[in-house]
């Protein structure tokens, strides 16, 4: 993007221009011819320069007669000229000096006999009340006569600049040129007192900093030209502070011009926006510690400086303002720039301030200031448009806003503190029950009548004053029609020069509150009886023995006997009739204080507050009777039921509410094993009691097991009878591991798994586990004959098991003739179908079975020829003794001959000496299985034999 413009360009090119001009001199050969038609000259350009001490006369200046220290600061500076006049008629001349701040200047003129004619002397400071005003100067008038030579001698001494332009001037031309300048510096002094008022009026209409900023700007501007124009001359004791005065003038000037900066690219940094301030204060401070001329120099450094630190912002920044503001702004500078090079010119050269110079260096300035003007008001403009199009964008949105009030489902109000109605939208109406705004407004005086306890909107209030808002405020109102209903209120209050009002909305939340009302009995209640659900019984149950009341409570738990008959039957809609005809007998029948409560399918439990054990025994009795004594009929059938009860008296503070209950349930189920359709108390002492106490317990560790994965595999090995030992056999064992660290036997948990039915999940975890393990360990895979692991006839009845088996077995990449799956001889026959069903399923993906514990039970060798298994495990009751019982000896000659005869191979379990194992080789077993080949030992250890 361009933000140098053509007037840029031109501007900079006038400057170069102004800059050469300036420097060409004529030549300085100490004389100056004068005719008729002389009308101005640079004394400069055409005199010889002498450096005098202070003390020295013009006379000695003249002979040259005096010794100059140049190192001295106490010289002074002498111009000769020698004034030749060639014409044949008077010319009247004046010596022009715009200059006032001068320490010490002398001028002489002289005839050719270098007697004096005229002489001047001014001092800044003492000053001459001679000057004349408004444009005080310092000039020496005098005629010349035809072919009279004169010599001029100009002495300064001061502490500033000595060099500066000094004319001669036509009298007549000098006249013309006050007119002219004094003409100038009235039209520029109108044009910035204009800008000055217009700049200052608006922004106390408007109330903009920039403009003060403008105004302020100017003032400084109209300030600086009156001291350049000698405006300090009208006070002669201040007259030699005049750099000072530039210095504070010039400060204040960069101030506001940097204020105008920021506001026209802002946001700008913070640094960046210090530093616009720093560097002018410290600038302007450190100049009140110097002489004149190191003044002048900093003073004409800072202004180049922060001018290029002016634009190279707004070049950096652009992006934060308009094209048109970022390129008048760069003219705005780059005409302070020519402004600042002509200065330059008249201080350092011989650039006289002429009309012509004086029009360029007056035009430049204006134009500078009117182009920071036209920027900032540019600014103002594109910040109003903005504003203009956030107004009409609100103004769009407080109409959509108005429309989504009108339409809105919800009810909206605003009523004053008091509760008088000020504005609702038509769904606040309908909320209501009114017919139209207009109606509701006039009615409902007061917001009061539409809550059906009054005391609701003092307590709204109370909240309101404490928060400033309410959120989701559930109230019971009144419609117009007196008809109550409940409500959701949000609402805030707001201050307003009128006073206090309420902003709100209300939906009509009647139905969710009957809903909610219904989910809150569905949560504690059971849906089919209506008496409390399991999750309500047994919080209540948990409060009341926190409680610790006089007398213990008692819990009853109540099994119904054949009601699986009904409802395999009968369907399970006849099932849902039964069970809630036995929830209202067992309502009917209990006592009044206590908590019934349906606690699974056919199980109820009850619990009795404030009453003996006793008559909790003979309540539990009058239940018993009421159920066998009650008759279910359906579709013409009619069953008759039974039920068995356990009973717990909770007197012992050291059990927990979770331990009562599964004692009552333990008690129940030993009144199903005595016969069902009784009462059994629960007695910590009886040893069945303890049994089934201790299966629950298994029951927990297991889970905690699985969870915990604190179940560990074992192996134990084979030894091969019949051939050479070329690879791994084993069978996977399992193993539980207590939290203390101690090892349990499976014998202890897994019995108590299969009768929970718990053994699906640790076949599992022994399937998962064991794959993961091969599959961690491909060596010891590669050389691995057969690893066979258990299952439970619970895990080959289960459809999703055998998915499971699948799975593993592709997850893990495990070959499927590695795998043998032993099933127990008993298992395998009670579940003949389910088990066959496994075994054709892996048999044709290569996987083999073996029939574990053969020869126990109800073993049959018909059954053996309808498995499908490659290897049968005799049974380690026949193992163990055959060395001393002929019979053993027999029985295992048999089975080994049956199976040979089937094709299958044998395994001898139980093998504890090698006696035994030359035995069984003997017989033709082919693998010895015991402590005497290999004891069972962590898999993750595992050790070839």
């Amino acid at each position: 993007m361009n933000l140098l413009p053509k007037p840029l360009l031109i501007s900079l090119v006038a400057l170069l221009f102004s800059y050469v001009c300036s420097c060409t001199s004529a030549n300085a050969n100490g004389q100056l011819e004068v005719n008729e038609s002389f009308s101005r000259e640079i004394i400069n350009q055409h005199a010889s320069i002498t450096v005098a001490p202070n003390a020295a006369t013009y006379f000695d200046v003249l002979k040259g007669s005096h010794a100059v220290d140049v190192s001295s600061s106490n010289n002074r500076l002498w111009l000769t000229t020698v004034l030749n006049h060639e014409g044949y008629s008077e010319v009247p001349l004046v010596l022009n000096i715009d200059r006032l701040n001068v320490d010490d200047l002398q001028i002489y003129l002289l005839d050719s006999s270098q007697r004096i004619i005229k002489s001047y002397r001014y001092r800044a400071g003492i000053g001459d009340y001679s000057l004349k005003q408004p444009l005080p100067n310092i000039r020496l008038s005098f005629s010349l006569q035809p072919q009279q030579d004169a010599k001029l001698l100009i002495g300064i001494k001061d502490q500033g600049l000595q060099h500066f332009p000094i004319a001669l001037w036509n009298r007549d031309l000098l006249r013309q040129h006050d007119i002219h300048l004094l003409t100038l510096l009235g039209a520029v002094s109108g044009v910035m007192a204009v800008l000055t008022f217009y700049f200052f009026f608006s922004y106390l209409y408007q109330r903009i900093p920039t403009r003060f900023w403008l105004t302020m700007s100017s003032l400084t501007i109209v300030a600086l030209l009156f001291i350049t124009q000698g405006g300090l001359a009208m006070w002669q004791s201040i007259t030699n502070t005049s750099e000072w005065a530039y210095a504070a003038c010039f400060g204040l000037l960069l101030l506001c011009l940097a204020k105008v900066t920021h506001h026209l690219f802002s946001p700008l940094p913070l640094l960046l926006r210090l530093a616009n301030y720093a560097a002018p204060i410290a600038a302007v401070a450190y100049c009140f510690m110097l002489d004149a001329y190191a003044v002048t120099l900093i003073l004409l450094v800072l202004t180049a400086a922060m001018g290029v630190y002016q634009v190279t912002l707004s070049l950096m920044f652009y992006k934060n303002a308009s094209i048109t503001v970022s390129r008048t702004y760069n003219v705005a500078w780059l005409s302070f720039f020519v402004f600042y090079a002509l200065v330059s010119q008249n201080l350092f050269g011989n650039l006289l301030y002429t009309i012509d110079v004086a029009v360029g260096m007056l035009f430049f300035l204006t134009m500078g200031f009117m182009c920071f003007g036209f920027a900032v008001i540019t600014k103002e403009r594109t910040l109003n448009q903005q504003r203009l199009s956030k107004q009409a964008e609100t103004i769009t949105n407080l109409n959509h806003f108005y429309d989504l009030f009108r339409n809105s489902a919800e009810g909206h109000y605003t009523s004053t503190w008091n509760g008088k109605l000020i504005s609702v939208n038509p769904a606040m109406c309908k909320v209501f029950g009114f017919k139209d705004e207009n109606s509701m407004l006039s009615e409902g005086a007061s917001t009061k009548v539409f809550y059906a306890n009054p005391e609701d909107r003092n307590v709204l209030l109370g909240e309101l004053s404490q928060q400033g808002h309410v959120t989701g405020k559930e109230i019971r109102g009144k419609r117009q029609d007196g008809s109550e209903f409940w409500f959701s209120l949000s609402c805030q209050s707001r201050e307003s020069d009128e006073g206090q009002y309420l902003y709100g909305s209300i939906i009509d939340i009647t139905e969710k509150k009957q809903s909610d009302l219904s989910l809150q009995y569905l949560a504690s209640h059971d849906s089919l009886t209506g008496v409390y659900n399991r999750r309500q019984f047994e919080s209540e149950f948990k409060d009341k023995i926190a409680q610790e009341p006089d007398v213990p409570m008692c819990l009853l738990f109540l099994d119904l006997d054949r009601f699986k008959v009904v409802n395999d039957t009968c369907g399970h809609k006849a099932g849902d009739v039964l069970i809630k005809d036995i929830a209202r007998l067992i309502e009917n029948t209990v006592s009044s204080n206590t908590l019934v409560a349906r606690l699974g399918g056919d199980e109820f439990g009850i619990i009795y507050f404030g009453e003996d054990d006793d008559c909790v025994y003979v309540n539990a009795v009058k239940i018993l009777n009421a159920v066998q004594a009650y008759r279910f009929m359906w579709d013409n059938r009619i069953f008759n039921l039974g039920v068995s009860i356990g009973m717990v008296v909770c007197d012992d503070s050291t059990v927990n509410p979770g331990q009562y209950l599964s004692m009552a349930d333990a008690a129940c189920y030993f009144a199903k094993e005595q016969g069902r359709n009784q009462v059994h108390r629960y007695n910590k002492n009886d040893e069945s009691m303890q049994r089934y106490q201790r299966e629950l317990d298994w029951v927990s560790s297991i889970n905690n097991a699985l969870e915990e994965g604190r179940f560990e595999l074992y192996y134990q090995s084979l030894r091969p009878l019949r051939q050479a030992n070329e690879g791994h056999y084993y069978e996977i064992l399992l193993r539980l591991r207590e939290t203390n660290g101690n090892i349990v036997e499976p014998a202890n948990f897994l019995p108590t798994a299969e009768r929970f039915e718990m053994n699906v999940k640790v076949d599992k975890w022994v399937i998962t586990n064991t794959f993961t393990w091969l599959a961690e360990n491909p060596e010891h895979l590669e050389q691995l004959k057969r690893c066979s692991i258990n299952l439970n006839c619970h895990s080959l009845a289960d459809r999703d098991f055998t998915l499971f088996v699948l799975n593993a077995f592709e997850t893990y990449n495990i070959p499927y003739h590695k795998i043998c799956f032993e099933v127990i001889e008993s298992v395998a026959i009670i579940k003949m179908e389910d088990t066959l069903s496994f075994m054709r399923t892996f048999n044709r993906l290569g996987c083999t079975f073996a029939l574990d514990d053969f020869g126990s039970g109800f073993s049959s060798y018909s059954y053996l020829k309808s498995l499908p298994v490659s290897q049968v495990k005799i049974d380690g009751m026949f193992i163990k003794d055959m060395l001393n019982d002929s019979v053993d000896t027999a029985m295992v000659a048999s089975i080994n001959d049956v199976a040979k005869a089937m094709g299958m191979q044998t395994v001898g379990e139980f093998v504890e000496s090698d006696a035994i194992m030359i035995e069984l080789g003997k017989i033709g077993i082919d693998f010895a299985q015991g402590f005497g080949v290999a004891k069972p030992a962590p898999l993750k250890d595992f050790t070839p034999l």
